[in-house]
């Protein structure tokens, strides 16, 4: 099997476009088309479904991309490896992260590293939500990850790092919008969204909720959504982690503070795998991470 055609095949999946995963690849349409063809014939299975304008992976196409990334993956890591062996240091590191973790801390740490490292480290960043960002990590699409957890995995190393508050998401023209702080008691007779309890900060929002009975819908997944609908709606209140993308919605909406809500509602971890070679730059984000967000009950130790 030809290692360039799998790159096509996966830069073709990410791209979703045979032209601009052509260019991306720096090869012409035609090529790209034939290696994609000279795979399907191999593994006998299509790869992708084309759609007016696009592609889509088909069930084995998805299967395929998540082997085929994770070995492509780990044969950089080797590259790397034997590079750094032979004096040849490869500067590159690619980070998965949560939207909501890029906040002032995210913004010192990844300054910190720069400087740590003169600034010969390219950096990459790969976003996404809780589950998405743990299972690049897993499968080696990305060297460390910030975000939240899905439970004990024992393919995972998780250190906490940073926490958010909870807030009340209150429209500026409800009445409530003047609070200084606010009791859960008080919001019985009032309408309520917030996060889906089967996601990461389900367990948290349901040991703040539980025992309230709040008339309460959750079934979203991210502060953007809980924001623009709040915004929309003066008759609607939201529960939501006080972070960075509420602050697309401050000219309609105000955080009021939650009394009953601890001050560590939702801990976001620094994250990375617990068996794997690390290139000498992963090794030096990892320490630098340590240093700056010394914990001591981690669950594993480097």
């Amino acid at each position: 099997m030809n290692l360039a055609h799998l790159t096509y095949f996966t830069t073709l999946a990410n791209t979703r476009s045979y032209r601009f995963a052509a260019l991306e690849a720096s090869v012409s349409q035609s090529t790209l088309s034939t290696a994609i063809s000279g795979l399907e014939k191999e593994l006998g299975a299509t790869l992708f479904i084309r759609k007016k304008g696009s592609v889509e992976l088909t069930e084995e196409g998805r299967i395929f991309y998540q082997y085929v990334t994770s070995s492509l993956k780990f044969l950089d890591d080797g590259i790397r490896l034997v590079k750094e062996k032979s004096g040849n240091h490869v500067r590159e590191i690619t980070i998965g992260t949560v939207n909501t973790a890029q906040s002032r801390n995210w913004s010192e740490l990844i300054y910190e590293f720069r400087k740590e490292t003169h600034g010969e480290v390219q950096v990459k960043v790969k976003q996404g939500p809780t589950p998405v960002t743990l299972d690049l990590l897993k499968r080696g699409a990305v060297d460390v990850a910030f975000c939240g957890t899905m439970g004990k995995d024992p393919e995972v190393i998780t250190m906490p790092c940073w926490h958010q508050e909870a807030t009340l998401v209150v429209n500026k023209r409800h009445p409530l919008s003047k609070r200084k702080s606010i009791s859960l008691r008080e919001l019985r007779d009032h309408y309520l969204i917030s996060y889906n309890l089967e996601g990461p900060i389900g367990k948290e929002l349901y040991n703040l909720i539980h025992g309230w009975e709040l008339q309460i819908d959750c079934l979203y997944g991210d502060e953007i959504t809980l924001g623009s609908m709040v915004a929309a709606n003066p008759d609607v209140m939201a529960i939501a982690c006080n972070s960075w993308l509420l602050n697309a919605f401050e000219s309609e909406v105000v955080l009021v503070p939650i009394e009953e809500a601890p001050e560590n509602f939702h801990q976001l971890f620094f994250c990375f795998r617990s068996k794997a070679d690390f290139p000498l730059v992963v090794k030096q984000f990892i320490d630098l991470t340590q240093r700056l967000y010394p914990i001591s009950d981690a669950e594993h130790e480097l």
